[in-house]
């Protein structure tokens, strides 16, 4: 234990319950996900409403609480460490000491309810069955900003929730930085004569078995260097990665038998997710320097594997031999290039977690700006289908043709996580920045060709995973990077990318 200061290690050992409460509200959230039967919804959102009271009860003891108001006074003579511990703990701290207990409390039962409804409309198409639990749940938000307390924007009090310090302020910049860039690149590659609408080797009557999926899904997390002992592949309507312990750190994916691309990339992503977990310093076990620092730091290690290592030509003739072998019949002739284009095509679509790498940004742009609204009651829960076609066509250019593939496509908001999706753009912008200096350190292109991914591995362990939660976003940026954020470098990389691979001048 590095902790030294006595007065520290008395409040981390109290906060050590509190981590071990949230890891088992995590394994309940797990199984709501995967294996809970139709008929526990009830009782499944109770347990976790008086768990998350529980919980709160911790953070409220007066024992505790005085532990860390006199952490906060006297962290000028705490080592680096005990200072990210006792920032960690304050930040956190703010959502239990400003925000009744009933609420939390009714919250967390309110957004159970939520997700299980959302799972029901998602599946039958029908919007108004989960709009009440939607307008529940934004005004519940609205609450809770209210308590955080915010400057300018109600919003920003929920960035902050994901990203420390994260405003709208900043975030509405680089949304405008990024907007232009990436429609013009989308314009040049539909100009270009390699340009297709529809990609090769997806949709009717290509057909990929779902063990076949499985299977490659497995050899891919291997080679990434995932840890099949500290976790597990599973199946849920939306992919994501939990983590119970640095141990026991779980992700899930899906299977769609008419693209493969989905599993494929589901299961890089959230792997990326996964050895970030994993690969934290064990001596922060169950202090507040365990776990990512923040949902962009974590997205973009996520972003990396899936974008810069998973869509990268190394990568894809490295793996084009066993996409061959899993599917002999669909690709066992294809060359490598067809499989870099299918797997790299960029079109304009309707659906965020199917979309390419040029497109994505513009997808988040526009939950941005609906959320945006919604928390500063500028857009009514009534509004939201219509403003989505209306948005869609505006940002991407297409229309959903249901409420199933347009507002009701993501599960984030039945969660009540406002303040959520810029992490996804940042994730991309980190990704990007790291990346350009990792190849400044290593031959990253030769190593991925080869399969060597763990050495790639071995620099984000040694240069972010390790660190946890000790540096802030932007501090753990400057650490490694030795800059600020810059978008410059995600433009720079896409446009590199795609010019090249649909032969173009993106000068024309």
């Amino acid at each position: 234990m590095r902790f030294t200061n006595q007065s520290i290690r008395q409040l981390i050992e109290k906060y050590r319950e509190i981590s071990h409460l949230n890891k088992i509200s995590a394994l309940l959230s797990w199984d709501l996900n995967v294996n809970l039967p139709q008929k526990a919804t009830e009782s499944r959102s109770a347990q976790i409403a008086s768990l998350t009271g529980i919980i709160t009860d911790r953070w409220l003891d007066t024992g505790f609480r005085t532990l860390l108001d006199v952490a906060i006074q006297q962290q000028e003579h705490f080592s680096p460490e005990e200072r990210a511990a006792v920032r960690n703990l304050e930040h956190a701290g703010k959502y239990y000491y400003r925000i009744p207990k009933d609420l939390i409390v009714e919250f967390s039962k309110a957004t159970t309810e939520s997700f299980m409804a959302w799972q029901e409309a998602k599946q039958h198409d029908d919007f108004d069955s989960f709009r009440p639990h939607l307008e529940k749940v934004v005004r519940m938000n609205c609450l809770i900003a209210d308590h955080l307390t915010y400057k300018d924007n109600r919003y920003d009090a929920l960035l902050d929730l994901y990203e420390p310090n994260l405003t709208a302020a900043k975030c509405s910049p680089i949304f405008d930085a990024l907007t232009g860039p990436l429609r013009d690149l989308i314009k040049t590659v539909q100009n270009s004569a390699h340009f297709r609408e529809t990609p090769r080797y997806v949709g009717e009557p290509y057909h990929y078995p779902a063990k076949q999926q499985k299977q490659l899904a497995y050899f891919i997390l291997r080679t990434m260097g995932y840890d099949l002992k500290a976790g597990r592949m599973d199946v849920s309507a939306h992919p994501f990665t939990i983590d119970m312990h640095r141990a026991d750190v779980r992700i899930t994916t899906r299977y769609n038998v008419h693209d493969l691309r989905e599993s494929l990339m589901a299961a890089i992503h959230e792997s990326g997710h996964a050895l970030y977990e994993q690969g934290v310093s064990p001596v922060y076990d169950d202090t507040p320097l365990a776990g990512g620092v923040s949902l962009g730091i974590h997205e973009s290690q996520s972003r990396f594997w899936e974008n810069q290592v998973g869509r990268s030509p190394q990568f894809i003739s490295f793996i084009a031999p066993v996409l061959r072998a899993f599917f002999p019949n669909e690709l066992g002739d294809t060359k490598i290039d067809d499989l870099v284009k299918m797997i790299n095509h960029v079109v304009p679509s309707v659906t965020r977690v199917e979309a390419d790498e040029v497109t994505y940004n513009l997808h988040i742009a526009l939950r941005y700006e609906l959320e945006n609204g919604l928390i500063n009651e500028k857009i009514a829960v009534d509004d939201l289908p219509a403003l989505w076609r209306e948005k869609m066509k505006q940002y991407l250019g297409v229309e959903p043709k249901t409420d199933r593939e347009g507002v009701l496509q993501d599960v984030h908001w039945s969660y009540g996580s406002f303040g959520y999706f810029p992490t996804y753009t940042l994730g991309n912008l980190y990704a990007a920045q790291f990346t350009k200096k990792m190849r400044e350190a290593l031959p990253v292109d030769e190593l991925i060709s080869r399969g060597e991914l763990g050495t790639i591995l071995s620099w984000l362990r040694d240069n972010i995973h390790k660190h946890g939660s000790l540096y802030w976003p932007d501090k753990l940026v400057q650490h490694v990077t030795g800059e600020s954020l810059n978008p410059a470098y995600l433009i720079e990389y896409l446009q590199k990318k795609y010019t090249e691979l649909y032969e173009v001048d993106v000068k024309k």
